[in-house]
């Protein structure tokens, strides 16, 4: 039987199990979360201790099916019948058993469908106003989000694409609303995996590992089923790169820039083609655009984002100020900024050297920057990786896209005491210990090298 078969058939399996062991504890669920679990998708809120079960259950399962995924990633050089629609099989698979789970441990496909409601309505989509609870959508919202929901921070194009799915599926009320916009970000997962196929460089099987690498990850499996649009954007971008590659300079460097659109990251994704004049200038011109469109989501963000407090979580300015408990925020802050710009200025030498890895020590070091890294935030790290996925900075991302996953502890079991901050900032921020290591090794290496020269 196929290697790879039998790995990508493990990570779907897992996380079926992890749903059906779901299903049993939700049976079972104490007075704390029978309110949310009588929402048409309950998602895990500060349930305490039941919560923390929940998790851990998901947590196993996820655990499983990355040792199926790391199994499946090693089978493919050797494994002549793994293809890419096999690939897309298991893609799928996963995603059917991840949608099987009775609770989710995010709310934002509840502000999705909210801000395509209020641009189908004719809201102020980036404005800040308590909503009207005469609809049935925007009550749930409200429920779970508090009212006036967060601002939006996502592009006009996904705002557009989000009130389309919305009015398409209103029939069908708000489940059938959720369950729409769920469903996107599946098959935006599957189109990724596709776009990378045929984006990355490389022979056949490198292709296909890069394509395994993002779309067949766990953590990314479970935050597509959840209905985050990150697997939207970077298709986007991806699709536009392969269009590139095969000819079609301007058309692909437009839509490479499009996914900035939806989220503004991608916009960095469209660096990829600046080797082709046409399509770069395609691409900039877009992206002008996009930045242009985004100044009232960036106004009212920052506005929004001035009245909240500093609380980094599973990350490395999280563990900083774990470990430094009376240091003011700015100093924890600054650290963390020096640790990326060393990153940053390793990848950028070895940028210089032409080095593909390059990227991978680049995208680590804008990781450390970011105080709260969502798991969905993965999908970004593991693009980065696919390129050269055996350097030490590669393997660096493809773990924080699965450790990434302890970012939900917070918000499913509520507020953690200093210990388990540090705890979490730890399991997050392990697989950076190797990487750093080994980089200052062939970094000493080289300089060793240059001096002989």
């Amino acid at each position: 039987m196929s290697r790879f078969l039998v790995g990508g058939g493990t990570v779907a399996a897992a996380l079926f199990g992890g749903a059906l062991a779901l299903r049993w504890e939700v049976l079972r669920a104490p007075a704390i979360a029978r309110i949310g679990l009588q929402q048409p998708i309950p998602v895990v809120t500060a349930w305490g201790t039941y919560g923390a079960l929940l998790l851990a259950t998901l947590a196993l399962a996820i655990a499983v099916a990355s040792w199926g995924y790391l199994c499946a990633l090693r089978a493919i050089a050797r494994d002549r019948r793994a293809s890419l629609g096999m690939l897309l099989a298991l893609i799928a698979l996963g995603l059917l058993a991840a949608a099987a789970a009775p609770v989710l441990f995010s709310s934002d496909v509840y502000a999705y469908a909210a801000y395509g409601e209020m641009l189908r309505r004719g809201l102020a989509v980036y404005g800040h106003a308590p909503l009207p609870l005469s609809d049935p959508l925007f009550r749930l919202v409200a429920w779970q989000w508090s009212n006036p929901p967060p601002v939006c921070v996502y592009g006009p194009l996904f705002v557009g694409i989000a009130a389309g799915v919305v009015a398409l599926a209103a029939p069908f009320g708000p489940l059938g609303q959720l369950t729409a916009l769920r469903l996107l970000a599946g098959l935006s997962l599957l189109l990724l995996a596709a776009a990378v196929w045929l984006a990355y460089p490389g022979e056949r099987s490198a292709r296909l590992r890069a394509a395994a690498l993002i779309g067949l990850n766990p953590v990314a499996i479970w935050c597509a089923a959840e209905g985050h649009n990150d697997a939207l954007a970077l298709a986007l971008a991806m699709i536009g790169i392969a269009l590139v590659r095969r000819g079609f300079g301007p058309l692909g460097g437009a839509i490479a820039a499009l996914g900035g659109w939806i989220k503004l990251p991608a916009l960095l994704v469209a660096v990829a083609v600046r080797e082709r004049a046409a399509a770069y200038r395609t691409a900039l011109a877009v992206a002008a655009l996009a930045i242009a469109s985004a100044i009232p989501m960036l106004y009212a963000a920052a506005h929004y984002a001035g009245h909240g407090a500093y609380a980094p979580q599973a990350s490395l300015q999280a563990l900083i100020a774990a470990a430094l408990p009376i240091a003011p925020a700015a100093v924890v802050v600054a650290l963390a900024g020096a640790a990326a710009a060393a990153s940053a200025g390793y990848g950028l030498a070895r940028l210089r050297a032409g080095s593909a890895a390059s990227w991978s020590w680049l995208v680590l070091g804008g990781w450390m920057l970011v105080p709260n890294p969502y798991p969905w935030y993965g999908l970004w790290l593991l693009a980065a990786a696919a390129l050269t996925p055996g350097d030490a900075g590669a393997v660096a991302l493809i773990g924080l896209a699965l450790t990434g996953f302890a970012r939900y502890a917070p918000d499913a079991i509520g507020t953690p005491s200093p210990l388990g901050r540090l705890a979490l900032a730890l399991v997050a921020c392990a697989p950076l210990l190797p990487a750093l290591v080994q980089s200052a090794i062939i970094g000493r290496s080289h300089d060793r090298r240059h001096q002989t020269g």
